[in-house]
């Protein structure tokens, strides 16, 4: 079932994220840790939390996370000061914060 917020919807059987319909390029690591945040939408998540559902047992640095995650605010429209969508918790994790709603998948 997509997600939609603001203008954007994320449709995880499409891996896809569209703006007013017309889709948004991002990475797949970038849809995972996107649908990752919506799916705990109002949570504070880790960055453990993140790197083990997206990467699983592969290591990878915290900067990997930092990148996805910069990448992620820039596809829906945030960047390091506007926070409307993925707000950091500093020392804790991040939070998405913008209003969701469920849609039927088309």
């Amino acid at each position: 079932m997509p997600y939609r917020f603001g203008d954007f919807e994320l449709d995880e059987q499409r891996v896809q994220l569209t703006r007013d319909g017309e889709t948004v390029q991002i990475e797949p690591q970038v849809f995972d840790v996107l649908r990752y945040l919506v799916e705990r939408r109002g949570e504070t998540v880790t960055k453990e939390e993140i790197l083990d559902s997206v990467w699983g047992s592969r290591f990878v640095g915290e900067s990997a996370l930092t990148s996805r995650i910069k990448s992620a605010r820039r596809a829906v429209g945030d960047d390091g000061t506007r926070q409307e969508v993925i707000r950091t918790v500093h020392g804790r994790g991040y939070t998405f914060v913008a209003p969701v709603e469920l849609r039927e998948a088309t």
